[in-house]
This record gives structure tokens, C-alpha cells and sequence, in this order.
């Protein structure tokens, strides 16, 4: 195989969430609660609840896209709020569902690709965290806001997160590759592992590629991207796709290792006609 240079917004036919193998290791992650991984950690999420609850009126109807295991859905539930949770990942979808039982939660969960699946209307909020609206490319996230905005009742509200430029600090680009005896989270097997990460600061965005390598199989590729925005970025994208932004926070986010802590969580109303602010 050719390890050619990462281009610009260039998808795999590989994703962690559905592998089998990789997917038991990303439902651990998000399952430690003292841990800023897959999930951030329960301090940062009680927080992050206390906020969205001081947006929204109670018994309001609110979509999770990219529920997980449901960490956020559960606790939104419990608070009185009528929640329906979407994830691609089929192995975090099951444990939601079996844990909202034990719990005697009503919550809605579907295994779902938000993309390019229907994902309901008339909800009050939709909301979608830990920034995966910038792991999206530009097509996707038009894509994305444009059912958002056909999901939502007149008035109703988008809140999400994304990186700023804090998140360059935690960033550096790389090629390399290793060998690894396996048993880590890419493989069980042994492998080769290279990887690559690429700074497109022209478009305030970081890509990373891990090819994997294992013998008498064919190289698994699996990419991710991270957008980083400034107030004004974030506020001209939202503009351009009818919603207005009506609140912003910086600080529900702790210092941590694992990602940057420069984040914006954006409360964006749906709206017919938008104008720069």
C-alpha cells in the first residue's frame, strides 16, 4: 500500500465507531467518567447538563445526535426531558437501551447515521456534543444543518460545541509509523501502525490518518477531522444555514491532556432569515 499524503478532506471506508474490534475499546472510553476520551468527564458533563437545562423549558423534546451510550441522554431524561438519542455505533446504541431499561427511562435510542438518515421533526432542541459538528466536513455539516433546522419546531434551538484555536496547542503534525504486538485500541493482533497528522490551517482544520497493517489482511485506513472555529467563523456558518446565534460559554470545559480545553458550546436558534450580528 501507498502511504501517499493526506489530502484535503479525504474520507476512509473505515470508521472506529462500527469496527468491530475498535468499537468495544471507544464504548470503554466512554464509559470512564474520570476521563476526557470518548466522553468528557462526569464533572465536565453534570455542567455541560446544568447549562443545557438553563436553556430550555422542562418536558422540552430533544434530539442527542451522536448519543453514545446515552451519558448525556440519560441525565437530560432525568430531568424531565422528553430525549431521543441517534448513534452510528450500534454497540453504544445496545448499551443505551439496556441500560435506560434499568434505569426505567423513556428514551428513545436508534442506530442511525445522522448524515444521510431521516432523523425525526419537532423537536424543541438538538443538540450534539463533545465537537462532533467539527469532525464534519464542510458538505456534511450543510447537509447536517439543513435537517437540523427541517427537525426543529419554529424557534427551536441547535446546541453544539466546537474547538477554537486553543486546540492547536494539543496538535502537531507527524508521520511516522511503529510496530505494535497488539492488544491496544487499534488491534488485538499484531500490526504495523502508521500515522499522520496534517495541519490545513488555510481552513482551521487537522486531519489525522491511522492506516493498520496486520498480516494476511487487507490495511484498514480510518481518518478524523477537527475543525477549529472563532466566534465570528462559527456565527458566519450558522448565519449562512438559517440558524442565529443566541448565547455562547467558555468555560464549561476543564484543563485537560487529552483534548483541548479552548472549546465554545453555541446555542443557535432556528431562524428564517439570518443577518450577521
Amino acid at each position: 500500500m501507498v502511504f501517499s499524503n493526506l489530502q484535503m478532506y479525504q474520507r476512509s471506508n473505515n470508521f472506529i465507531w462500527t469496527d468491530e474490534y475498535i468499537s468495544k475499546n471507544m464504548l470503554t472510553a466512554h464509559l470512564d467518567l474520570n476521563s476526557n476520551g470518548a466522553s468528557r468527564n462526569i464533572n465536565t458533563i453534570k455542567k455541560t447538563i446544568k447549562w443545557i437545562e438553563s436553556k430550555l423549558a422542562k418536558e422540552a423534546k430533544i434530539l442527542d445526535l451522536g448519543c453514545g451510550p446515552g451519558l448525556y441522554a440519560s441525565l437530560l431524561s432525568k430531568k424531565g426531558y422528553l430525549v431521543t438519542g441517534i448513534d452510528i455505533s450500534q454497540r453504544s446504541i445496545s448499551y443505551a437501551k439496556k441500560k435506560a431499561i434499568e434505569e426505567n427511562l423513556q428514551i428513545n435510542y436508534f442506530c442511525k447515521d445522522y448524515i444521510n438518515d431521516d432523523i425525526g421533526t419537532g423537536y424543541d432542541a438538538v443538540i450534539c456534543i463533545y465537537c462532533d459538528f467539527g469532525a464534519l466536513i464542510p458538505d456534511e455539516q450543510k447537509v447536517l444543518l439543513k435537517k437540523i433546522y427541517n427537525s426543529l419546531k419554529d424557534g427551536g434551538v441547535f446546541i453544539f460545541d466546537v474547538f477554537q484555536q486553543g486546540l492547536c496547542e494539543n496538535k502537531q503534525e507527524k508521520r511516522d509509523w511503529h510496530y505494535s504486538d497488539g492488544g491496544n485500541f487499534w488491534s488485538n493482533n499484531p500490526h504495523l501502525l502508521l500515522e499522520e497528522v496534517k495541519h490545513f490551517s488555510e481552513l482551521r482544520v487537522w486531519g489525522t490518518r491511522t492506516i493498520i497493517i496486520e498480516e494476511n489482511k487487507k490495511p484498514r485506513e480510518y481518518i478524523t477531522w477537527d475543525h477549529y472555529y472563532s466566534k465570528s467563523k462559527i456565527q458566519e456558518l450558522l448565519n449562512k444555514n438559517k440558524f442565529k446565534i443566541i448565547s455562547v460559554s467558555t468555560d464549561l470545559i476543564a484543563k485537560n491532556e487529552f483534548a483541548s480545553n479552548d472549546v465554545i458550546f453555541v446555542e443557535a436558534k432556528k431562524h428564517r432569515e439570518c443577518k450577521d450580528i
